[in-house]
């Protein structure tokens, strides 16, 4: 009979697991017509990956032996063995299945009564924990829970009477064990016994109270609360206790309606669960799921007909007819694409300029009398491209740049998320891999070795650690820049060398801004304002700064897949993801077309993402009022969208450029020359498809001290006012 309540305990666990798979599927089907009626929520695949345990610990006995109130007997204490599955409800909350496997027992030795008995005891049930997730910080190591449960168990108690010779104990009133009743007659041939601790006589078919065969079988709640203590994202180690009150007075065998001195208190019996367990977790550990590389294969950015992996020419604007190689067709092999040829059948071998039109005997003229021109007479400001290349001929010419390093991360390696933060918030800060696999984070873009210096001073005076100063030529080669040449620059700029002025100001008071690296500084450690002497507030992230982020992996990818963007930003955090940011602008227009422009290359889930002061905001909190369709704007719609092209008209001259503006002009790159009705000369930068890209740079251009820049627009090589180019792509 008694092996059939084990079974019972196994069929009610089996029961409760099977409800919780149930229950389970449901919410599954649940979360699925959620997605069939929004369409915005991906289906979730619901799966049993529970946490399983395995522990060791003690059982006390409270009950009706050595009853006197609030008692504890550690000596009471019996082994016990459990093993745990634990199912993962939410953050917060699990569904445990468990099994406990130990002994209860206890020894009254009175003047009054001597008493005893050893049960063993076999349990199973179900409990609710809760461990304060949701109040507690992210980074722990220790989380404390509390436990709510019920469970049947089964029992089976033993009492010692007699010892191994079964000689019967009778307890004198001199507090020996004897073979024989103090009253009996034969009293004074007793034999002195010692108890042998053998429990050989079941208290239930002993009968002594007269209860009969009652149930040796019954419930109890559970509740317990403890500490756990996590040992990474898989292992984790439990310490805790459980109350358990049973609905059972019988595992003592003595009861309220037990006879004469045997008679014990109205409570039922209890016992208390003091363990240790290692918790092993096979839920995978969350993370986001890298592309399918099958789909990379299959892209096809420029809609051509050539998927992107084979096709040379990536970015051909729609409905142009390309060869096999995704390039443009070139009848007239001039290197200007037909599309874009406004000569599409020009002489074999001739040199054209950017619209695919050759040059004249005339135009080689002017060239040569303007090459060996001293007096400026045959002079005029141009930027055209004389040469039959590819289209990448009008690619600006590179200039030499320097940057100075804040940090540099190892293959593996990653940084904190609040780091991470800090460092996307300062608008000069970029990215670079390395030849061996590592990345710099740098404060880039400086184009003078006396900048840099100034600013690496800065940065340390504010309380920022910097690394090396490193020099970018035009050819992109990049070499460190000795700290000797920085002390030249320095003293040449302050009268001091580098290390003087820094340490000029590490005396001044406590200071109050970010610090970058903790290698030398802390986090919570503030910069004081005054030791700060040029550098802006901008450095430190006082003001927003909206960066595109258009991808986040799980493994970090080939830079190839990058090309593209040159100005990427790529920061690996320590939850184990690759974040790749593109740019860094001061207005949420700027950022959403430039998140437009990722979107047109391929990457379909780009956003703008603001940072202010060391943290990541949501758009609202950076004041950003985004509009409701984050794809492409209507313009793209227009069968007009890249023909129309916005430019800024950098001035307007009859004869010759004034030489200050000659020089700021010559900074500018690429610059277009058309000639007006008036005769007068009008001098264009920039090609854009959006206005708003355009008035950015105009916004630029006023910033660096051209005077009376404006917007324009070309359409079928016609310049035309930027109103009227809005209105053709309406």
């Amino acid at each position: 009979m008694r092996s059939l309540s084990v079974v019972g305990l196994y069929s009610l666990l089996s029961v409760a697991i099977f409800a919780c798979g149930i229950s389970s599927v449901a919410y599954g089907q649940d979360s699925s017509d959620l997605v069939e009626e929004t369409d915005t929520v991906p289906e979730k695949e619901w799966q049993i990956r529970p946490k399983l345990s395995i522990g060791v610990g003690m059982l006390n006995y409270q009950g009706d032996l050595i009853a006197s109130k609030g008692y504890f007997n550690p000596f009471q204490n019996r082994g016990a063995v459990h093993v745990n599955a634990a199912q993962a409800i939410n953050d917060y909350l699990d569904l445990n299945f468990y099994m406990l496997f130990g002994s209860l027992g206890a020894d009254e030795r009175t003047l009054v009564r001597n008493l005893n008995f050893s049960s063993r005891l076999t349990s199973g049930g179900v409990a609710v924990s809760y461990n304060f997730d949701h109040l507690l910080k992210e980074d722990r190591k220790i989380e404390p829970f509390v436990s709510l449960g019920i469970e049947a168990f089964e029992f089976q108690s033993k009492t010692d009477l007699v010892d191994r010779y079964g000689n019967t104990y009778n307890y004198w009133s001199d507090g020996t064990i004897r073979n024989a009743a103090e009253d009996d007659e034969a009293a004074g041939n007793t034999v002195i016994l010692t108890r042998d601790y053998v429990y050989e006589t079941d208290i239930r078919e002993l009968n002594a109270d007269g209860l009969g065969d009652y149930p040796e079988r019954s419930f109890a709640v559970p509740f317990g609360a403890g500490a756990n203590l996590l040992m990474g994202n898989k292992m984790s180690m439990k310490v805790g206790m459980e109350y358990h009150w049973t609905f059972t007075d019988n595992i003592d065998g003595v009861t309220i309606d037990s006879r004469g001195v045997r008679q014990g208190n109205k409570q039922t019996d209890r016992f208390l669960h003091t363990f240790v367990r290692f918790t092993y977790d096979l839920t995978p550990v969350p993370h986001e799921e890298a592309p399918d590389v099958y789909d990379e294969m299959k892209r096809d950015t420029d809609q051509d007909s050539v998927v992107d992996f084979l096709d040379n020419c990536p970015n051909t604007p729609l409905a142009v007819e390309v060869d096999k190689f995704g390039c443009p067709l070139d009848s007239d092999k001039d290197g200007v694409p037909d599309y874009a040829d406004l000569e599409i059948n020009s002489e074999p071998g001739s040199i054209v300029d950017s619209n695919g039109v050759a040059f004249t005997d005339a135009d080689f003229e002017q060239f040569y009398l303007e090459y060996i021109d001293s007096a400026g007479n045959h002079s005029t400001y141009t930027n055209t491209s004389y040469s039959i290349e590819t289209s990448e001929r009008k690619t600006t010419r590179k200039r030499k740049q320097y940057s100075v390093q804040l940090a540099e991360i190892g293959e593996g390696e990653a940084i904190n998320d609040s780091l991470a933060d800090v460092i996307l918030s300062v608008p000069e800060v970029t990215t670079r891999e390395t030849s061996d696999g590592k990345t710099v984070v740098e404060m880039s873009g400086f184009g003078s070795l006396e900048e840099a210096v100034q600013r690496k001073i800065d940065l340390e005076t504010g309380g920022v650690k910097t690394g090396d100063v490193t020099e970018h030529s035009a050819s992109g080669e990049k070499s460190r820049v000795s700290g000797i040449e920085q002390d030249i620059v320095a003293r040449e700029s302050i009268g001091l060398s580098v290390d003087e002025a820094i340490a000029k100001n590490k005396a001044l008071p406590a200071p109050k801004k970010l610090i970058l690296d903790e290698s030398g500084y802390t986090l919570n450690r503030p910069i004081d304002s005054r030791s700060v002497s040029h550098a802006t507030d901008e450095q430190f992230g006082d003001k927003p700064v909206y960066r595109v982020q258009i991808g986040s992996y799980a493994n970090k990818l080939k830079t190839d897949v990058f090309d593209d963007v040159k100005d990427l930003i790529v920061i690996t955090t320590k939850d184990g993801l690759t974040r790749y940011y593109a740019g860094a602008f001061t207005s949420y227009e700027q950022a959403a077309a430039r998140k437009i422009d990722m979107i047109e290359k391929g990457f379909d889930g780009a956003f703008v993402v603001p940072f202010k002061s060391g943290q990541r905001l949501a758009l609202t909190d950076a004041g950003a009022t985004p509009v409701s369709d984050a794809t492409a704007p209507s313009a793209q719609l227009s069968d007009k969208y890249g023909k129309v092209k916005f430019k800024v008209q950098i001035g307007e001259f009859t004869g010759q450029i004034p030489t200050n503006v000659l020089d700021m002009m010559m900074s500018l790159g690429r610059i277009d020359q058309r000639e007006s009705e008036s005769g007068a000369i009008r001098y264009f930068t920039g090609e854009f498809n959006t206005y708003e890209e355009a008035e950015a740079l105009k916004e630029k251009l006023t910033s660096q001290g051209f005077e009376g820049v404006s917007t324009a627009a070309e359409y079928e090589g016609r310049i035309i006012s930027a109103s009227e180019g809005i209105e053709l792509l309406k």
